[in-house]
């Protein structure tokens, strides 16, 4: 394999990230550290709200608790990515319609995108006897920790 699958086997660029945390952040208006299903309404700004929330919630709450904490939510993202989307086509998917001008669609509370190869790759791992979404959200969860750890230590 050339230098292309290398890349695309790597996680989520630090923009990338950032980006996916920033929208996590804008749906948690109440900073509890996960999303339910009442503040991803209240998220989206069209008449799909209920729809929207559906989708998203059979999309990336993993656990089925009714809450998409934070490692989940980047999971998903990781997800998507080891699903074979490259971070660009991730970004005009989630982030950017093109209508007249480019919008951040997403940070705009406008619609959910589905992602096919994200649905199969979750159906094929509930077969499994190790879960690979479990694996990765749980990853998220470790990088998460450290991340604060180092800012802690910045910090002080």
């Amino acid at each position: 394999m050339g230098c292309g699958a290398h890349k695309q086997s790597q996680g989520l660029s630090p923009q990338l990230r950032q980006k996916a945390l920033e929208i996590f952040q804008k749906i948690d208006v109440n900073n509890s550290g996960s999303i339910d299903k009442d503040e991803t309404q209240k998220f989206w700004k069209t008449n799909f709200a209920k729809v929207n929330t559906h989708a998203l919630f059979n999309a990336v709450d993993f656990d089925k608790s009714g809450q998409i904490t934070e490692d989940e939510w980047m999971a998903f993202w990781e997800i998507v990515k080891k699903s074979g989307y490259s971070d660009k086509e991730i970004f005009e998917e989630l982030f950017l319609i093109f209508l007249y001008n480019q919008l951040d669609n997403l940070m705009e509370g406008k619609a959910w995108v589905q992602f096919r190869k994200v649905d199969e790759f979750v159906k094929r791992d509930q077969m499994r006897k190790k879960s690979q979404v479990k694996q990765i959200v749980e990853d998220n969860s470790k990088r998460k920790s450290i991340l604060q750890q180092q800012d802690q230590q910045q910090n002080n």
